[in-house]
This record gives structure tokens, C-alpha cells and sequence, in this order.
């Protein structure tokens, strides 16, 4: 099944938006995201549109299901006022049913009998085939649906993941994604409802007209019903909601912290939040379940006075049309029981038209949560016009660039540099100078609010985003290890590479020695992230990770914050040694890493301080010069 995205209305964030909330409904924003109801409703069933086949079956199904569900109780009422009488009593439908079966009392019977069980039978068969297209249309639905959030994560900044927990785009994922298939179910059951609904009044009229009045006499209380129980379980469910997706996001950020809570002796006040997340969606879940159970209690009760009125009233009228003054086409027993079967019918129908706007409210919810992702504006927006550029040494520039998250802000401001082929280079600085926005920058995870960057001439927004990452291989400061091999860890960025590569790569990164000695080698499958590994051990995979890709740049954020001397002057020894296949960036505060570099650029303020190789900066007694000196020396006895 192939899957086709969907275009997606672009909308600016206004700058004050939460970082762990949904957007305020305001101005511009509000008519993007806070759209009317039918315009939510039709963008979710769009996601329905390529299985319109089934959809039409699944109508024709239900034609079925209905026609089906009247007739049930007309062969014990034929049977009863036709049959097994003296006086048979009956109408052009009793004909219908009686013209196909035998004359004799027996075959009448028999035949009777045998059509109740074949209509029960084709209307099972008719609900499970429905139930599974059902589950089809969900599932493929709702594909669609994740697939299109997923990407959409895929592609927003790293502005709006730092933002936001984790916990909150799970939830999204697994459970609101469901909220398009809700509108669509809803929509249905909805109109089978209003259709079923008609026919059987119509049937009951044409039966009799008091009884008829007398049935509906409890349709307002089952509206009433509907009503106030509806609102409260949607209130409820849309509290369980929020406080499920809350109590995911705890989770989430609670085994993320198992380290430091260990470290620092916090078990018992990680223990105290995960179990008020805990109690607080235990006690949603019970108010929606005493919510939940007072509704059947209600709808049976409200049955029970109908069920009464029916046989009382009902009663009444067999025993004077049939007994006390009998009459042609007066109350018989098969009416009466057709009259009892609709009646425990008629609940279901008035439920779906009554519920219908909360039942499609609370999806519609979920839908929202699912669109406000979609509708996010990028950071990032690839021009229609952007160029494709193929992966080759280049000479990177840049351009007077500014920079800042915020406006207002001032993170970078005109730094310029030209970074040519084969070379090594090196930003340093204390913290908060840029260098790692300036990186970001260099991945393109941002754009420049002033100034440009450049590839051989050719600025980044002019160029495919998957081009400009393609000429990078990035070692940041954290780094991620997969669920997986070291080899498929190793290979992530080069699915296709042969082992002889990887094993060059970790050779390299001075990581080959470790990797024999864990228990199956290349193949032993690590923890996430990493836990069986030591960090000056997770760093140097990572690097081997971007060794083994072809990207023209290695660009390394902090690369030897977590090795030590020996494996620190090991990586210097090969980042040297691949200076003439390889452009090196540094990013870095360790001045031992960045005396062979050709260029250094000292930072500070935003801004490129000084520049120059190791021995002319100190020559300057300027920036570097003073960093050198308050640099801490290695120990050679430790």
C-alpha cells in the first residue's frame, strides 16, 4: 500500500507558545489549527478516501445488517398470528413469507423456523464481515495517519523536540492517531442510526399508531439519558486523556533519570511522582468507569419501564381486539412481539443520534492534537527550487552569519570563516560562546537570520536538505547508541558498508580493541543506549560512525570529552592522518586536540575572537593564549 503525504497547512508559531502545551487559540493561529468541527472531520475521513471499495462494501453491508435486523422478529410473529391459529390474521408481508413455504401447518413450521435461524445466522455472518472491514479501515486509516506524524516529527527542528517531552509524541503516535478512524466509525454509526431509526417508525406506524406513540413514550428519557451520561463520559475521557498521556511522559523522563536518582539518592522522591502520576490517572480511569457503569444501568432501566409499557399497553389491545370486540386488522400477539423487539432495538439508534456530538467531539479532540503536529510550521522549509548537489569535497564559507532562537536574541553575529578542502579546524571557546549553535548551523538544523553558509559558492537554502547533511558526518556530544549490533551501530549512517569497513572505522576511532573483547565481537547486541558500554567507549563507536561514511566534513562537537589521553591522542593522530581525504571541524575546549589543527577559531561572544594556527595565537597573547594557560595539564603519573 503505497502511502502518499498529505500537504499540510504551514502556520507560524506564535513565540510565546509553551514549550509543553498545544498552542493557545489566537489570531491567525487559531484559524489554522482551532478549524471548525466539519472542517476537522472531513480532513480525517480524507485519510479513508483510497479505500473507498471497502467503504462501499461496507455500506452495502450494512444495508443488509438493517433489512436483516427488522426481519428477525417477523417469523415468530407470522408464525404465531398465521400459523398456529384458527383465524389466521395477516398482511401482504405475512404473504411474502408464507407464498415460499408449503401449505401444510408442519412445512409452515418448519420453513418458518428455519428462516428465523438463517436470518440469524446471515446477520451474524453480516456483523462479523463488517467488524472485520471495520478493523481494516482502521488499521490502514490510521497508518496513514502515523505515517504522516511521524515524518512530520521527522522533520520539525530540534527547537520543538527540546521543547516538548518525549512522552507527548508517543502519546500522539499511539493513541490520538486513532482519532480519525473515531470521527469516521462515529459518522457511520451515525447514519446507519438515522436510517434503521426511520424504517423501524415507519414499520411501527404502519402497525399501529398508539402503541406506536406509547413505545416513543420513552424516548425522551433515553435521550435524557444519552445526553447527561454522554457529556460526562466524554468529560471524564478526555480527562483520562490528558492525564494518560501525562503519566506517559513521567514515565518516560522518570527511566531517563534512573542514573542521576541513583547517583544522588532521589529513589524515593522519583518513587513519590511516578506514584502520584500513577494515583491521578487511577482515579480518572475510576470516574470514567463509574461514569461507564451507571450508563448501562440507566439505558437498561429506561428499557425495563419501555419493555413494560409495551407489553401492559400492548397487552391491553390484543386482549380487546382479539377477546372483547374482535376486529380486522386490530392488535394481534405477532404485532405485539414485533412491537417488543423494535422497542429493545430502538435504544442503540437513539444512542448513536444523541451521542453523536459528544462521541465526535472527543475524537475530533484527538484528530486536533494529531493536526496541531501536522499543521506545525517547520523550521527548516526546503525551497521548491532547491538544487540537487552532489556529495564531493567542497570548500565551505561562512557568510557574516548572525544567529538567535529568540528574536531579540543574540547567540552568533557576524562570523565569517572559509574552511577549505583536506583542512582541520577547530572552534573553541568557553561555554555559551556558539560554537555548538554554530554547528547546528553547519547541519542545517537552523537557518541563519542573517548572513549565509555555503558549499563551493552555493548557499544552504538554495541546496536539498538531505544534500547539505549528506556532505556531514556528525559526532555530537551525546552519543546515541541503538538497541542493535555494534556493527549495525557502526553502519547506521552506511547501511550498505562491508565489515572490512566497519572494522576499518572502529580501527580508526580506536575502538577496535574494546569491540574484540566483548563477548560476540562486532555482532554482540548493545544495550540502549549504550549502558553496557563505558562513555569513552559510546563516543568512540560514534566516531567510527562517522568515519565510516563518505561525507566530505566530520564535524565533531567535544569528540575526547570523555576519552582519555592515550585514545585523545590516538583520534588526533587519525583525524591528522584522514586531513587529506576528509575536511576535520572541531568543535571543542580541550586545546590539547586542536594544536595540529590549520585553522583555529577562538570564540567569544558570539563572535570570532581570533583566528590562526596554535603557534601564532599564542604569539598574539590574546584569547587562546590565556586559555592555554589556565588549561589543565595531564597528569603522566596518572
Amino acid at each position: 500500500m503505497k502511502i502518499e503525504p498529505r500537504t499540510v497547512q504551514k502556520e507560524r508559531l506564535p513565540a510565546s507558545a509553551p514549550a509543553d502545551a498545544d498552542p493557545p487559540p489566537t489570531g491567525a493561529y487559531q484559524e489554522g489549527f482551532e478549524a471548525r468541527s466539519l472542517a476537522v472531520d472531513l480532513r480525517a475521513t480524507s485519510y479513508f478516501t483510497p479505500d473507498w471499495r471497502w467503504i462501499a462494501l461496507l455500506v452495502v453491508l450494512i444495508a443488509i445488517s438493517v433489512v436483516i435486523g427488522l426481519l428477525e422478529a417477523w417469523p415468530l410473529a407470522i408464525l404465531v398470528d398465521s400459523v398456529l391459529t384458527q383465524t389466521p390474521r395477516g398482511d401482504w408481508i405475512h404473504q411474502i413469507f408464507l407464498s415460499r413455504l408449503p401449505d401444510s401447518k408442519i412445512g409452515q413450521v418448519v420453513g418458518l423456523v428455519l428462516i428465523g435461524m438463517a436470518l440469524q445466522i446471515i446477520g451474524y455472518a453480516v456483523w462479523m464481515s463488517r467488524m472485520m472491514i471495520n478493523y481494516n479501515l482502521n488499521y490502514r486509516g490510521t497508518t496513514r495517519v502515523r505515517y504522516d506524524l511521524f515524518n512530520k516529527f521527522q522533520v520539525l527542528g530540534l527547537t520543538f523536540h527540546r521543547s516538548r517531552p518525549q512522552g507527548d509524541a508517543i502519546y500522539r503516535l499511539s493513541a490520538d492517531a486513532f482519532g480519525p478512524w473515531g470521527i469516521m466509525d462515529t459518522v457511520i454509526g451515525t447514519s446507519v442510526a438515522a436510517v434503521t431509526l426511520t424504517v423501524m417508525t415507519a414499520i411501527l406506524l404502519s402497525r399501529n399508531v398508539s402503541l406506536t406513540l406509547a413505545a416513543f413514550s420513552v424516548a425522551p428519557f433515553i435521550i435524557w439519558s444519552n445526553w447527561r451520561f454522554g457529556l460526562r463520559i466524554h468529560q471524564r475521557a478526555l480527562e483520562s486523556k490528558q492525564i494518560d498521556a501525562d503519566l506517559t511522559s513521567v514515565i518516560q523522563q522518570a527511566m531517563s533519570r534512573i542514573p542521576l536518582a541513583q547517583a544522588f539518592r532521589r529513589e524515593r522522591g522519583e518513587f513519590r511522582i511516578f506514584r502520584g502520576a500513577v494515583r491521578r490517572s487511577v482515579a480518572a480511569l475510576l470516574r470514567l468507569n463509574w461514569q461507564e457503569q451507571l450508563y448501562p444501568l440507566a439505558r437498561d432501566t429506561v428499557l425495563a419501564v419501555g419493555g413494560a409499557i409495551i407489553l401492559g399497553y400492548g397487552g391491553y389491545l390484543v386482549y380487546r381486539d382479539e377477546f372483547v370486540r374482535p376486529i380486522a386488522g386490530g392488535m394481534t400477539i405477532g404485532t405485539l412481539l414485533i412491537f417488543l423487539d423494535y422497542v429493545r432495538k430502538l435504544w442503540d439508534p437513539l444512542k448513536w443520534l444523541t451521542e453523536f456530538i459528544a462521541k465526535v467531539r472527543l475524537f475530533e479532540a484527538a484528530a486536533r492534537r494529531v493536526f496541531r503536529i501536522l499543521d506545525m510550521p517547520e523550521s527548516i522549509v526546503e525551497s521548491p527550487a532547491s538544487a540537487r548537489v552532489l556529495v564531493q569535497p567542497r570548500t565551505l564559507t561562512i557568510d557574516d552569519v548572525a544567529f538567535g532562537y529568540r528574536a531579540g536574541q543574540v547567540v552568533l553575529a557576524g562570523v565569517s570563516a572559509e574552511i577549505r578542502h583536506g583542512q582541520m579546524v577547530a572552534f573553541i571557546g568557553s561555554s555559551g560562546t556558539g560554537k555548538s549553535t554554530l554547528l547546528a548551523l553547519m547541519l542545517r538544523f537552523y537557518d541563519p537570520t542573517a548572513g549565509a553558509l555555503r558549499l563551493d559558492g552555493i548557499d544552504f537554502r538554495e541546496m536539498r536538505i538531505v544534500d547539505v547533511r549528506a556532505h556531514m558526518a556528525l559526532v555530537g556530544q551525546e552519543s546515541i547508541i541503538l538497541p542493535a549490533t555494534v556493527a549495525q551501530n557502526i553502519g547506521y549512517g552506511r547501511p550498505a558498508a562491508s565489515r572490512a569497513d566497519i572494522a576499518e572505522a572502529a580501527t580508526r576511532a580506536g575502538a577496535a580493541g574494546f569491540i574484540q573483547e566483548l563477548p560476540d565481537g562486532y555482532d554482540t547486541v548493545l544495550a540502549e543506549g549504550g549502558q553496557n558500554l563505558s562513555g569513552g567507549q559510546r563516543q568512540r563507536i560514534a566516531i567510527a560512525r562517522a568515519l565510516l561514511t563518505k561525507a566530505p566534513f566530520l564535524v565533531l562537537d567535544e569528540p575526547t570529552s570523555a576519552l582519555d589521553p592515550q585514545h585523545e591522542k590516538h583520534l588526533v593522530e587519525t583525524l591528522r592522518a584522514l586531513k587529506s581525504l576528509r575536511t576535520i571541524i572541531l568543535v571543542t575546549h580541550r586545546l590539547e586536540s586542536v594544536v595540529e589543527c590549520d585553522q583555529i577559531f577562538v570564540m567569544h561572544g558570539g563572535r570570532i575572537a581570533e583566528r590562526g594556527r596554535h603557534d601564532e595565537l599564542l604569539a598574539r597573547h590574546g584569547f587562546y593564549s590565556r586559555m592555554q594557560d589556565h588549561s589543565p595539564r595531564p597528569n603522566p603519573s596518572g
